[in-house]
């Protein structure tokens, strides 16, 4: 039995071990493994694992790690963790709330922390003026709904970063609350990067001393994103107006400052604990490509290692890697594609105006 209990634990998606599918699910699967193991004295075999495996197919949990190296064969999760172990900082580039990534997520930090015990965690989730806040959580001097309070927590921190900081604060590993404040990012959004000289201390120190928007690769990328991307002001008919432009501008400025913050912020963490390995958290633009956030922290640091991992959506159960673009990561996570967001234009028209309307209301104190 042991070897169908490993089956359930890592390619039915830590059912057993984690209990990240519903509990109804990990009891029929444990009912049908012990009728298995009766049924097998009769009949000399069963094929519990070709169900189980069958039972995952199409689901959003789903995902197969890929080895860019190696893309013809899929590879399981502890050969990625060695693979991983390799590397001074790892960038996990998600798909803000796929299941199946951030299911991925909690079993990557495990199964690496086990290779390694000196592991940070580093989350784009999280902003650096709260860093006192989720250090206290961490040490067990505050209760979590404080913590959500004060740290101003994304919505969906229960469901998917919770078993991640608390896995952190079982094991006592730091967590880097990594990004920029918000208020910065929107004052250089609506007014460029000059307001950062306005921002009195200890404020300004929340956001990278040094700010990249040099021409290159990734601001072509977030200039193509923008004018393709109606909630950002794009999709303009004909030439963009000067006011287009300056909004385009001032928009990757704001990006700018993310990546430049995070990359600080790890590059802070590594230069004052150097034997520690970083596996950071973020929206998977900051990172694809090894563009953004990790091209910045090469810069800060030229002599760490680093990867990428880059999440790729399919339709395929079978995840072709030959048509996906092999060179955005180290490692790819193929996951299954979540629901289209609208069927209907005037539903993304309608949407994307509310947006828009809501960035133009949070007005820069500065």
């Amino acid at each position: 039995m042991v070897r169908i209990n490993q089956a359930v634990k890592r390619d039915s998606f830590f059912v057993y071990e984690s209990g990240a599918v519903a509990e109804p699910m990990y009891r029929m699967r444990t009912i049908r493994q012990l009728s298995c193991f009766f049924f097998a004295a009769l009949i000399g075999g069963c094929a519990t694992e070709a169900r189980i495996v069958e039972a995952n197919r199409g689901t959003l949990y789903q995902h197969q790690w890929v080895d860019v190296a190696h893309p013809k064969t899929g590879q399981k999760l502890e050969a990625i963790a060695k693979l991983l172990s390799g590397y001074d900082a790892v960038f996990f580039g998600e798909i803000h709330r796929h299941p199946g990534v951030h299911l991925a997520q909690m079993a990557l930090l495990q199964a690496m922390h086990e290779l390694n015990p000196d592991l940070t965690l580093s989350l784009e989730q999280f902003e650096r003026d709260v860093q006192p806040y989720l250090d206290d959580y961490l040490a067990g001097k505050t209760g979590e709904q404080y913590l959500r309070d004060k740290a101003r927590a994304w919505n969906n921190y229960p469901t998917s970063y919770r078993p991640l900081v608390e896995y952190a604060k079982q094991h006592q590993l730091p967590v880097i609350a990594a990004n920029a404040p918000k208020t910065a990012v929107i004052c250089v959004g609506q007014k460029g990067l000059g307001i950062l000289d306005a921002i009195p201390e200890p404020e300004r120190s929340h956001v990278a001393r040094q700010i990249d928007i040099s021409e290159g690769s990734y601001r072509d990328k977030y200039m193509a994103f923008f004018a393709n991307n109606s909630s950002h002001g794009g999709r303009t008919a004909g030439r963009p107006s000067a006011t287009m432009q300056k909004m385009a501008e001032h928009s990757f400025s704001a990006q700018a400052v993310r990546d430049d913050t995070m990359a600080e912020s790890i590059a802070h963490h590594l230069l004052n604990n150097p034997r520690r390995q970083v596996v950071h958290l973020n929206g998977s633009f900051h990172s694809e490509d090894f563009l953004g956030a990790v091209e910045r922290l090469a810069r800060r640091m030229p002599e760490l290692k680093i990867a990428v991992i880059n999440p790729v959506q399919t339709d395929s159960t079978g995840f072709d890697w030959t048509r996906e673009k092999l060179d955005s990561g180290t490692v790819l996570l193929g996951v299954s594609r979540l629901p289209k967001d609208f069927i209907q234009e005037e539903h993304k028209r309608e949407w994307s105006r509310m947006v828009l309307k809501k960035r133009i209301n949070n007005k820069c104190p500065y």
